[in-house]
């Protein structure tokens, strides 16, 4: 059977580049085909130093989701923690848009990657309640203030969860890796004092035992720090007390364990969530994961354009050859 509309995304992170290939459904909402990831080389502490090794990144991704999708794309749509304003080809950054030409894609669109996770995250009513999501990458940390129906506002920060992988490898003497793994383990959750965990040395033969509470430690001040620049920017955007919707985390930060409690003490909101992309069906499960939420929602982003350009009755025309 023909397939409808397609579109691509290119989520752009500090960290990782994943990408997305959807096809439009007659109601302009997308169905995934296929997801790519590849690590980003060519971008370090927030912009682009290598454009030539940055595309590579790209393509890599792409092509991995080419492969899952069985289809091939030519345009794309952006997202990236970079782009520091909204959309439009006025806000594409000149360093992206060359390293996205470089593997013979046209971009669309850039937008700032926490706006296209909201639209995976939020609901309508979430955005007239007045909800912030807050994007806790792997350089920078992202939020975007929804209230009455629409964005109000979005900020950067510049610091996100690898920060916590590099204060784990300092303090502790290790590499970066063996401070990302004590991350993932352990978190920020309540830990008895007299607990231990193993911790291998820079050279990797020997290991030896750290108090867990120090460790934790460690990390809570990192994660604490974060929380704290998020709380200024929310209370100097709007009264925090305010936010019916509360505040959402995504991004692979909000992975971390005991990340709520202790965020609930700092920003001093309602309600708090940890957002999964849901509403949208995905070739595995392991995609519905909120480091993958902003590539997801670029898709949803991405077809609600391509339906309002083509138009309902071609989107029901496309059912229509599905049977022909």
């Amino acid at each position: 059977m023909a397939r409808g509309h397609i579109v691509c995304g290119l989520d752009i992170g500090t960290t990782k580049v994943v990408s997305v290939i959807a096809e439009v459904g007659p109601n302009g909402y997308p169905q995934i085909l296929g997801m790519g990831e590849c690590p980003t080389i060519g971008v370090r502490k927030g912009a682009v130093t290598d454009e030539t090794a940055l595309g590579k990144s790209l393509s890599q991704a792409v092509l991995a989701a080419e492969t899952m999708a069985k289809e091939s794309v030519k345009t794309v749509y952006l997202a990236s923690p970079l782009a520091s304003q909204l959309t439009g080809w006025e806000s594409l950054n000149e360093q992206l848009l060359n390293s996205v030409q470089l593997i013979g894609l046209q971009p669309i669109e850039l937008v700032p990657s926490v706006v296209t996770a909201a639209e995976a995250l939020l609901t309508d009513t979430d955005k007239k309640l007045g909800t912030v999501l807050l994007d806790l990458g792997g350089l920078t940390s992202n939020l975007a203030i929804f209230d009455g129906g629409v964005l109000t506002q979005t900020n950067s920060l510049a610091v996100g969860s690898e920060h916590i992988s590099s204060d784990l490898a300092l303090c502790l003497r290790t590499t970066i890796s063996e401070g990302e793994r004590i991350k993932k383990l352990l978190g920020v959750s309540y830990a008895e004092t007299e607990d231990f965990v193993e911790v291998r040395s820079v050279g990797g033969n020997d290991q030896r035992k750290v108090p867990l509470r120090a460790v934790r430690d460690i990390i809570e001040s990192r994660v604490k720090e974060i929380l704290e620049l998020a709380h200024q920017a929310i209370s100097q955007a709007c009264r925090p007390e305010s936010l019916a919707g509360g505040v959402i985390f995504t991004g692979g930060g909000a992975l971390l364990a005991g990340l709520l409690p202790l965020a609930k003490n700092v920003l001093q909101v309602s309600k708090l969530a940890i957002g999964r992309p849901g509403r949208v069906g995905v070739p595995d499960e392991m995609w519905v994961s909120p480091e993958y939420a902003s590539a997801i929602g670029l898709a949803i982003y991405g077809a609600k354009r391509k339906f309002r350009r083509t138009g309902r009755i071609s989107g029901w025309r496309q059912v229509l050859d599905k049977f022909m």
